[in-house]
């Protein structure tokens, strides 16, 4: 999700990202670490929001932005899950579209700095997705 020399911008409509929200961060960490060999590394993008909640990256490579991310769920009754992020140009009109068509917002549009603008949405039949806007060139 950074701009990056070796990562090239997603098309809309591609996943852009993989973020896990789990209630066990360390117990997270541990299985995927033992399961992908994926290495843990604290993360916080320049822009994030003061107060924001702590953000790790998952790695093959240490030089590398990573293959995913994952932070705690922000609400206890929030189940631990994986979230894919789809490219989006306008996260705020592809919202508002999503909710003409049905769908519920989770989590409003908000800029994350350098990673550009997101929002959590949950379709029509239950199932939650990540909307992601790249920062305008």
């Amino acid at each position: 999700m950074s701009q990056t020399s070796e990562m090239t911008k997603p098309k809309t409509g591609e996943v852009s990202w993989n973020e896990l929200v789990t209630k066990d961060t360390k117990g997270a960490a541990n299985f995927y670490g033992k399961l992908f060999g994926w290495q843990s590394a604290p993360f916080t993008p320049q822009g994030t929001p003061s107060g924001a909640p702590p953000y790790t990256l998952f790695k093959l490579d240490p030089n590398s932005m990573g293959v995913g991310g994952m932070m705690q769920v922000p609400h206890p009754e929030m189940p631990s899950q994986w979230i894919p992020y789809v490219s989006v140009d306008d996260v705020d009109k592809s919202v508002a579209q999503a909710t003409k068509l049905g769908a519920k917002t989770c989590v409003p549009a908000m800029s994350i700095g350098e990673i550009g603008r997101i929002a959590i949405i949950q379709d029509p039949q239950g199932a939650t997705i990540g909307l992601h806007e790249c920062p305008k060139e």
